[in-house]
């Protein structure tokens, strides 16, 4: 008889053992082989019972999915060893066995899949795919250990660095076996990661390796121990001899490593530094130093030479710009003193050029100003922004946006801003896609959390940089006005349930023959709840798959509009799996898995 339907099924059970046997019920690929192994059993009988089997599977309880799924595959197996081939050749192994602490998940492979693919391969996109797993939690699976241990060879620096980061270390000690063979003290950045993920996971195991790695590494793997070796206290006379390194890396990374210990011999050192000629490097050391004392140095040098700039002295600029460097993190009160009686007199800073070989002006360190200003998060420095907003720079305007709309209640946030919604030229213009960015950066259905807009659109920085300060609601006129300026991109922000102007602006922008922001046109008919919605979100995918070679990013992105449709519509979005072609199934249930838990967005 032909096995071709029994090794078909028997493939499609071994993948559904790996995603779960709860995945098994209402398979798509399954249901399709009881037809013909039905056919088949009018001749050959077993076959009909793989099909009544397939059938109690697919058609069952959840709760029942574990021992119809077992029962499949005994009977598969049974087949396969009495009638093929069930060994090869070769040598056997012992297998190797690591410790780990318990990782339980539900994860689908379906999902695993393309987080797998965005560590192994390389590719545009493969970030936000890996952060969006870190962020949900997706990496509570063992199955991505030796792909994430792949990624830290990454030619992408960030993705390689967020696996270092945030995903290794939270596997625990497990994975030091899989680490120390691939160490090479003389090696790369991916090395470097090596030694700090060892060091992270076994501080006290590992000072002999960093040691080691400080005499005779790479200046990458150097560094990262010098770092490891900063964190215990009877090291730091080694971390210090590297303070005067002809290396500036080391140097860096000495400093940074030294900044975190507050010590007179460290304390002298620093304040040695500030008033010497180069700052930038301290700007990294300042992200964690806390001495008063070395703070108060930098502050004074950065009052006189301040001064300076004033009287006309602009090739003062370059060192006044490192030493802002090293306050961008910085909250304390004399700081934002400090900050506030610059950008008091920041006025005089417009006719100033920049200084030989600094691309930086006058101008420029305004803007610098009053983004640390906003940065700091108080409500004097925010209306230390807004009290110049008519005389700062284009550039500066992001920040009185921001500044404002902590600061201001929403009326007079509309009233002062909306005037610049459809202004076509000039600075108009500018601004009008300033305030375009940051209500779509900060806007979620009526209600906001205020975040740095920056942030925002650099997939590569922290929301957690900019000062949350609660919640910030828009005027209930911005979508009337967003609508009269043809301002697509603003009402699809700002769309909400039982908005009949919006919904009917929505549709005609649809109807446009090249609509690249489908997706979005999509995910704001769900928010003002149009019951076609669904319809439309159908016809678009058939449009888009159709003649499709691969799943682009334009279509990846419609996909995941399916996350804001009604959870109602979900065995239409099922039945219409089914009909999608094969290479864009998995990424089609992938996105419908928001919908199906129940983690849609509030609107």
């Amino acid at each position: 008889m032909s096995l071709a339907l029994i090794e078909e099924s028997a493939k499609e059970v071994r993948r559904l053992a790996i995603a779960g046997s709860t995945l098994a019920v209402g398979d798509f690929r399954l249901k399709k082989l009881i037809g013909p192994l039905e056919q088949a059993g009018a001749k050959v009988p077993v076959f009909a019972q793989v099909a009544k089997a397939i059938s109690d599977l697919v058609n069952g309880k959840e709760a029942d999915s574990a021992a119809h799924l077992l029962g499949l595959s005994t009977l598969l197996n049974a087949i396969l060893y009495t009638q093929g081939q069930t060994g090869t050749e070769g040598n056997l192994q012992e297998l190797e066995m690591f410790g780990a602490s318990s990782c339980t998940t539900r994860t689908a492979a379906r999902v695993l899949k393309p987080i797998i693919e965005a560590l192994t391969t390389s590719g545009g996109g493969r970030f936000e795919v890996v952060k969006s797993a870190v962020e949900r939690g997706a990496f509570n699976d063992l199955r991505l250990i030796e792909p994430a241990i792949r990624a830290l060879d990454d030619n992408y620096p960030e993705l390689a660095d967020l696996v270092a980061e945030k995903i290794l270390p939270a596997y625990g000690t497990c994975i030091v076996p899989l680490l120390k063979p691939k160490l090479d003290l003389k090696g790369k950045k991916s090395d470097a990661r090596r030694l700090t993920i060892l060091h992270q996971l076994d501080p006290a195991g590992t000072i002999e390796l960093c040691k080691k790695a400080l005499a005779e590494g790479s200046p990458e793997v150097k560094s990262a121990a010098i770092a490891c070796l900063g964190k215990h206290e009877d090291c730091l006379p080694l971390v210090l001899d590297q303070a005067n390194s002809k290396n500036k890396a080391l140097r860096a990374a000495a400093l940074e490593a030294l900044a975190e210990h507050d010590r007179p011999e460290i304390i002298q050192l620093f304040t040695e530094l500030v008033k010497g000629k180069a700052l930038d490097i301290l700007a990294g050391p300042f992200r964690t130093l806390r001495n008063r004392e070395v703070l108060k140095s930098l502050l004074d040098e950065g009052r006189r030479v301040f001064d300076l700039i004033l009287k006309g002295d602009s090739e003062q600029i370059p060192r006044y710009w490192e030493i802002l460097d090293c306050l961008e993190q910085r909250r304390e009160a004399e700081v934002q003193e400090f900050l506030l009686g610059s950008f008091a007199g920041s006025d005089k800073l417009a006719r100033l050029k920049a200084a030989k070989n600094f691309i930086f002006a006058g101008t420029d360190l305004t803007t610098r100003l009053a983004s640390l200003l906003y940065k700091i998060g108080s409500p004097k420095t925010f209306e230390a922004v807004l009290s110049k907003r008519d005389v700062l720079p284009t550039a500066a305007f992001e920040y009185v946006l921001q500044s404002a709309l902590r600061a201001w209640p929403p009326d007079r946030f509309f009233n002062e801003f909306s005037p610049l919604l459809g202004q076509k030229k000039g600075t108009g213009k500018e601004k009008c896609e300033v305030l375009q960015r940051t209500i779509s950066a900060v806007y979620v259905g009526g209600v906001v959390d205020v975040v740095d807009v920056a942030a925002f659109y650099d997939a590569n920085t922290a929301f957690s940089s900019a000062p949350l300060v609660g919640k910030v609601e828009f005027d209930a006129r911005w979508l009337d006005a967003a609508i009269k300026a043809d301002d697509l991109e603003l009402v699809c922000c700002l769309a909400k349930p039982g908005h009949k102007a919006a919904v009917a602006y929505l549709l005609k922008s649809l109807e446009a023959k090249k609509q690249p922001e489908a997706d979005s046109i999509i995910e704001a008919l769900a928010d003002c709840r149009y019951p076609k919605v669904t319809d439309l979100f159908v016809e678009l995918i058939k449009k888009k798959t159709k003649g499709a070679q691969n799943l682009d990013w334009e279509l990846r992105r419609l996909f995941e509009c399916a996350g804001h449709l009604p959870a109602a519509d979900l065995p239409k979005l099922d039945a219409f799996a089914a009909t999608l072609d094969e290479k864009f199934v998995d990424q089609f249930l992938e996105a419908l898995g928001p919908l199906r838990a129940g983690q849609v967005r509030p609107v």
